[in-house]
């Protein structure tokens, strides 16, 4: 009599794969029954035969039905549980040994608690917000600190950095060698991180960059891992660099690929970069042609930097009209066949093709040019009145030339005139630190409670480093206590920075509370101040746990 089917029928085993060493055995014996068709257990590989042994002696089971679907299931799990390495593939290298200094208990509790809230696979987690402002603030720290962060939460960090390029930030500084080694194991780990990554790491068996530019990461590697090949040669050699660029089938690249290997070379960029710039600026794709612009208006030498300068300068004279001394403006012709082609794009709507040439134009010219040219300071010229009603053109494109040029006294300049209220935080953040903070505060205490004012003290102290001096932290505190009025939403973005921002002391977060406390209990502002003040003590308590 045959075993019931019940009992060994074919639906009743594990699926395996058909392949598998044995399996064909096991199939005809369920098919059959064991009874006309015994299970040749013989055939079974060396690791199922010594484990099935095992479980017969601890369970005493020995009758044929339940010997076979053991040996079904150890069979399956055994061909799941691992494959045979392919030919010719070297094993992945060891994880790096851990040399740095990890945070303590306490603080690495502290980060456990701060990734909670952020995890998406939690109920209500992923939505950031203060738990996100603080996990940036406690990675901040323990850089500082010189810590580096658990292993044991490297995979939760590395997801959230994947997904939030202002935490692969905040993380690359405080990775060590083994998150740097686990991060290059995935793609989107790696593309996240490696923007960020200091320029004396290397990652656990890198070869010397432009010692192989075939076979490796240059040819075969992600983009991400392409990238950070050319960055890093380019850090180490520039000349190497250039001629892996001049060597591609440019055409055949990505657009996103090519904009960012133009954008390598503003690392180490020299006249000798050119040719391979000026190929880029007959490019197909809009970004890649600007960004080679920005590049070639950095060479004072080169052929179409030149250009440029010329028909700008051309656009632009000094005249006595009215007894005032007056900045007169002929707008470019883009008709113009001798007109130099800059990547400029359709008009806005509101702007003439004349003007929006002339910004392009005036945006690429290095700012001290027309000093040279029309006899006069930047301050001077800043100040000066421009006719045709075109003075927000102009300064919008010297407040953009300064940017790229990182001219700091023309920054000061139009700071000072007034003349470039769209660009006025990122011309703040060209002057020196001292500099912008001093700004800052005169900002803060002479802010009004119009929203023009508290927009203007909104930029001013975004410009200013972490954390603020004392000088700066005692007048927001003082601004952001003053409650402005109908205004106030403006502020509400300084509020959440000032809480990572003040200096992480209890003395702080006293004054904090202090200035909420003084408020009307029905004001919407205390309980604003007074999570800050929540904030500036859980950053203090974060420095004790780091320390």
């Amino acid at each position: 009599m045959s075993t019931p089917p019940a009992t060994t029928s074919a639906a009743a085993v594990p699926a395996a794969p058909p392949a598998a060493p044995g399996w064909d055995a096991l199939l005809g014996a369920a098919l059959l029954g064991t009874e006309r068709r015994p299970a040749d257990l013989a055939a079974l590989p060396a690791p199922v035969a010594a484990a099935l042994a095992g479980v017969r002696a601890a369970t005493g089971r020995a009758d044929a039905p339940t010997a076979l679907l053991d040996a079904a299931a150890l069979l399956t799990a055994y061909r799941r549980a691992g494959r045979a390495p392919l030919p010719g593939r070297a094993p992945l290298a060891a994880a790096p040994a851990a040399a740095e200094r990890r945070v303590g208990a306490a603080a690495a509790a502290r980060l456990g608690s701060l990734l909670a809230p952020l995890d998406p696979a939690a109920r209500g987690g992923g939505a950031g917000g203060r738990a996100d402002g603080l996990l940036r603030t406690w990675l901040h720290l323990a850089g500082e600190a010189g810590l580096v962060v658990p292993p044991a939460r490297l995979p939760a960090l590395l997801d959230l950095a994947a997904r939030r390029p202002e935490v692969a930030a905040a993380l690359a500084p405080v990775l060590g060698a083994r998150g740097w080694w686990l991060a290059g194991h995935r793609a989107d780990w790696s593309a996240a991180l490696e923007p960020h990554r200091p320029a004396p790491e290397r990652a656990t068996g890198d070869q010397e960059p432009g010692e192989q530019t075939s076979g490796g990461p240059w040819e075969h590697g992600t983009a991400a891992e392409r990238r950070a090949w050319l960055r890093a040669l380019r850090r180490r050699d520039p000349g190497a660099a250039r001629a892996a660029l001049l060597a591609l089938p440019w055409r055949s690249e990505r657009a996103e690929d090519r904009a960012a290997f133009v954008e390598a070379l503003a690392d180490g960029l020299s006249a000798e970069d050119e040719e391979l710039l000026e190929r880029a600026r007959a490019d197909r794709g809009q970004d890649v042609r600007r960004r080679a612009e920005r590049l070639l208006a950095l060479l004072p030498g080169a052929a179409w930097a030149q250009q440029v300068r010329r028909a700008a300068l051309a656009a632009l004279a000094l005249e006595r009209r009215r007894l005032r001394r007056t900045l007169v403006v002929t707008l470019p012709d883009p008709a113009d066949a001798a007109l130099p082609a800059v990547s400029a794009g359709a008009a806005p709507a509101g702007v003439g093709p004349g003007a929006w040439a002339l910004q392009h134009l005036v945006a690429l010219t290095p700012p001290a040019a027309w000093e040279e040219a029309l006899g006069e300071s930047a301050e001077r010229l800043a100040a000066l009145p421009v006719d045709g009603g075109l003075g927000p053109d102009l300064h919008r494109a010297w407040a953009r030339a300064a940017l790229l040029h990182r001219d700091v006294r023309w920054a000061r300049a139009l700071l000072a005139a007034g003349a470039a209220a769209e660009h006025e935080g990122p011309l703040l953040a060209l002057l020196p630190v001292a500099d912008r903070v001093a700004a800052a505060v005169a900002t803060a205490r002479a802010g009004t409670g119009d929203a023009r004012s508290a927009d203007r003290v909104v930029v001013a102290v975004a410009a200013c480093p972490l954390p603020w001096p004392p000088p700066l932290a005692e007048a927001v505190v003082g601004w952001l206590a003053a409650a402005p009025g109908p205004h106030a939403w403006v502020a509400h973005g300084l509020l959440e920075r000032a809480g990572h921002a003040l200096p992480a002391t209890a003395a702080t977060a006293g004054a904090v509370r202090a200035a909420a406390d003084a408020l009307p209990a029905d004001s919407p502002w205390r309980p604003a101040l007074t999570d800050v003040a929540d904030t500036v003590a859980e950053r203090h308590q974060m420095l004790e746990e780091l320390r």
